[in-house]
């Protein structure tokens, strides 16, 4: 809010300056802290730039009604002043292609936002299994100077070594989608698969409510046993989190599980899955699918003669609204991919700008249940998606 040079500014004390800055915090500027405090500008100048002398005293003084007024630099005078190119690095793995082309398509959201401001953000897709390749592109940024990291923690590539290079060269990073909680990371954005797993849980069985003596196939992937493993088990944790919900609150439903063989391809995956549909005699009320191999679930349901049961999945692809349509799909589980990547790269743009590392140490992005009537809400992010190819 702009400051008046008139006889009248003589008349507003401090406290009433305080309080009308306060009320409008998004313009606050270095002249009106003056103001408010009293102060020469060249005073708030030095104090908040730690620029020349300035009392310890009161350096404080203004440094702590900087923050109450929730102050912030002028970034495009941060520009100008740092004159150099940050840069940014997020990896992750590239199967499933439609769940990382959504965060890439967050990612490319944030990027756009910040490149005005000098910031530079590259998002490397690396191949399964290829830690090498990892660990070279790793190299790659250092060397070119990265200020800033992010990564998927995934048990497919040598994590352990990657984190010790991150670690040793000083540089700040976060963990996005999958955590890794015991290392030195900032802060971790993404989804809480416990809580996924019980949303899962809770529209299966009240749907099922009245259905009498109901069943459920559960559909995962065995338990990783590697000792080493450092890396969360996600769908051991959305298993954990349905298992919860269904024996507090639906203790007369039935749920059987099936475990699907890890990194089988098709068309065996969708043999292999239609054979455990097909397990115990069939006869399922209701299918969760917990592991990522959607694809191959939906083939498989295609050929099916079983009749209508309600089915429940996680993450949208871009045939999601189709199948919904069609009632293949009943439910699908989201954890928004896209803001993931956005608010992976707006917390690192944050922590470079601040030098400070985020107030939380986890941001959990909330799950949404997506069935065929609200499917709309969620048609802007595929548009957008498919605009930026």
């Amino acid at each position: 809010m702009p400051v008046l040079r008139s006889a009248a500014q003589l008349f507003i004390s401090p406290i009433f300056r305080y309080a009308m800055i306060k009320a409008n915090p998004m313009g606050i500027t270095q002249k009106e802290i003056a103001d408010a405090l009293e102060l020469p500008l060249i005073t708030v100048h030095r104090a908040l730039n730690n620029s020349g002398y300035v009392s310890k005293e009161l350096k404080g003084r203004i440094l702590a009604y900087a923050r109450d007024v929730r102050y912030v630099p002028h970034k495009a005078s941060q520009v100008l002043k740092r004159n150099k190119v940050r840069k940014i690095a997020v990896f992750s793995s590239s199967l499933p292609h439609y769940f990382w082309n959504d965060i890439r398509t967050g990612i490319s959201i944030g990027a756009e936002q910040i490149q005005p401001l000098n910031y530079r953000v590259n998002y490397h897709m690396i191949a399964e299994r290829d830690s090498d390749l990892y660990l070279e592109r790793l190299e790659e940024e250092m060397r070119d100077g990265v200020e800033a990291i992010a990564f998927v923690n995934q048990w497919i590539y040598r994590m352990d070594d990657i984190i010790s290079r991150i670690s040793r060269a000083g540089i700040p990073f976060v963990t996005l989608n999958v955590d890794a909680p015991e290392s030195r990371r900032l802060c971790y954005i993404g989804p809480d698969y416990r809580a996924g797993g019980r949303l899962a849980a809770e529209y299966i069985g009240k749907t099922l409510l009245f259905k009498r003596r109901p069943r459920v196939l559960v559909l995962t992937t065995l338990p990783d046993s590697r000792a080493d493993s450092r890396a969360p088990d996600i769908n051991a944790l959305r298993y954990e989190g349905f298992h919860a919900v269904m024996e507090k609150h639906f203790p007369g439903i039935t749920h059987d599980t099936e475990y699907i063989t890890k990194g089988m391809r098709s068309p065996a995956a969708e043999r292999h899955i239609a054979g455990l549909m097909g397990a115990r005699g069939g006869g399922f009320d209701a299918v969760y699918l917990i592991a990522a191999y959607n694809t191959q679930f939906i083939r498989a349901l295609e050929q099916s003669s079983a009749g209508r049961r309600v089915i429940v999945l996680h993450d949208l692809d871009s045939s999601s609204n189709h199948f919904l349509e069609r009632n293949l799909l009943t439910a699908v589980v989201y954890q928004n991919p896209i803001l993931q990547g956005y608010y992976t790269v707006k917390i690192l743009e944050n922590l470079l700008e601040s030098g400070h590392p985020p107030d939380v140490r986890q941001i959990n992005i909330v799950h949404s249940v997506i069935l065929n009537e609200n499917k709309d809400l969620y048609k802007n992010h595929y548009l957008f998606a498919r605009m930026r190819e």
